[in-house]
């Protein structure tokens, strides 16, 4: 876990990444929260409550929309992790963002910010945000056959979505287009 750490630390910061300016979208943050379980490297999602106006039941990373009073988009994902699932914000190590992308369903550009947390952490999901937290090795999801393309059907119209179907959980959309990103760093970086 250590080797990783450094070499995210060292590159996130200042490799070239998307950086998505839409003006008409809302401007949001995530944190990727990667921490180590039993000494293994794994990434840290909850699942979003039924209570939500978007997205309800859905894995997601911690994060929502930027507001005024925060600093940056950095200080947005800190923000939200902490009133989400307890997490406070003095006991994340910021390793750096990767590239943003934009929801579909609705009208968010995010941008994810990879941070290592302690584990164990004694996390206070809010009931009216979040539903479950669970933690995913990365080992498996970097397993062959660990990412699917199912086939969905959205309003009468059958649509492919690259999924990360573990314990009991699907990763889709923009979690999952996130997750994926990250496994290209960890994979251009040869870990």
């Amino acid at each position: 876990m250590d080797d990783l750490v450094a070499a995210l630390a060292r590159s996130l910061p200042t490799r070239p990444r998307a950086v998505l300016a839409v003006p008409e979208k809302t401007a949001s943050a995530v944190l990727v929260p990667l921490l180590a379980v039993d000494g293994e490297p794994s990434l840290l999602f909850t699942r979003r409550s039924q209570l939500l106006p978007h997205h309800q039941g859905q894995v997601a990373f911690p994060g929502g929309r930027h507001e005024e009073a925060d600093v940056d988009l950095a200080a947005t994902a800190l923000r939200e992790t902490e009133e989400e699932i307890g997490l406070q914000r003095s006991d994340v190590r910021m390793l750096g963002p990767i590239d943003d992308i934009e929801t579909m369903a609705t009208r968010f550009v995010i941008t994810p910010y990879v941070g290592v947390v302690p584990h164990p952490y004694p996390f206070r999901p809010c009931a009216r945000e979040v539903d479950a937290i669970f933690t995913v090795p990365l080992r498996d999801l970097l397993a062959p056959g660990a990412e699917r393309r199912e086939v969905w059907e959205f309003d009468g119209r059958r649509v492919p979505i690259d999924t990360f179907p573990v314990e009991g959980h699907v990763i889709w959309g923009a979690t999952q287009r996130i997750t994926r990103n990250l496994l290209h760093v960890l994979s251009s970086l040869g870990l």
